[in-house]
């Protein structure tokens, strides 16, 4: 990085923290506290109905109380926290937030709400143990992500454990799991595949993003056969109709940038959801 470019990366880092953002947002019925710009832009977006709208939707539909869920990629805690109002006291759910300052957040966020049916866990899901570089834009922190550092201008990056879930808590049987972890989706399936073949009924909520998925080393269609050979079928959270592999393809491989789009993979779609379709 030039020199120019390494100023210019602190100017934009000093102004994204500064005491000026540091807020807390009423949000879906929560507060929820930030610390830079970026994650207050988030919060505000998703007040305006101008992010998450769709998702929170479509949660809705899938998430139902008594659940066990788990949150790969928590960030500063909204949807876990949506997700622990809609699993109720009587469920349970685990999230995972590799980021030290966005854990700090999220552990912070979920005790000003009372949300003790959340355990907070700092460290990336993966497909093997290892240590590795969590790469952090400076002005996008929920584009935090692992592997290939990308575009390598404005990024700092820290050293963070990743593990398998299946190693993590061996045993255990969701009924759901949230995966939001910018490209790194696959590895995270695979380092749960025990988990996925016990837990017959669970469905997985996947935000997928081409691009990302390349920049992890990654192929889309290397993602459906892996699901699909698990015995999943995936699903468009925007209309619940089942997509085949050609469907599937055609429409990632249609999409541009940063475009990205939320898909249910399960073995049969929820009651919840076919009665209401």
């Amino acid at each position: 990085m030039s020199s120019v470019a390494s100023a210019l990366e602190r100017v934009l880092s000093t102004f994204s923290g500064l005491g000026l953002w540091r807020t807390e947002r009423s949000v879906w019925g929560f507060r929820i506290r930030a610390r830079t710009f970026d994650r207050g832009l988030y919060l505000w977006m998703h007040r305006c109905g101008l992010m998450g709208a769709a998702e929170k939707a479509a949660l809705g539909r899938l998430v139902q109380p008594g659940m066990f869920v788990v949150d790969a990629g928590a960030n500063l805690g909204l949807y876990s926290l949506l997700l622990a109002r809609l699993v109720g006291p009587k469920g349970r759910v685990v999230a995972f937030e590799p980021d030290p300052d966005l854990f700090a957040l999220l552990r912070e966020n979920c005790a000003a709400n009372g949300a003790t049916n959340v355990e907070c866990h700092s460290v990336a899901l993966g497909s093997s143990p290892e240590r590795m570089l969590l790469h952090r834009p400076t002005l996008n922190s929920g584009d935090n992500h692992l592997g290939s550092r990308g575009n390598a201008a404005f990024r700092s990056s820290v050293e963070v454990e990743v593990a398998t879930l299946d190693s993590l808590m061996p045993g255990i049987r969701p009924d759901f799991i949230k995966v939001d972890v910018q490209g790194w989706e696959l590895k995270v399936l695979r380092g749960m595949e025990g988990t996925l073949r016990s837990a017959q009924n669970v469905g997985i909520f996947l935000e997928i993003c081409p691009k990302w998925l390349r920049r992890a080393g990654e192929r889309p269609e290397d993602l459906y056969r892996y699901v699909r050979g698990l015995g999943f079928r995936f699903f468009s959270c925007r209309d619940w109709r089942e997509m085949d592999e050609a469907s599937f393809l055609g429409l990632v491989g249609s999409m541009a940038g940063e475009a990205h789009v939320d898909l249910l993979a399960a073995r049969s779609l929820p009651a919840a959801v076919a009665s209401a379709r």
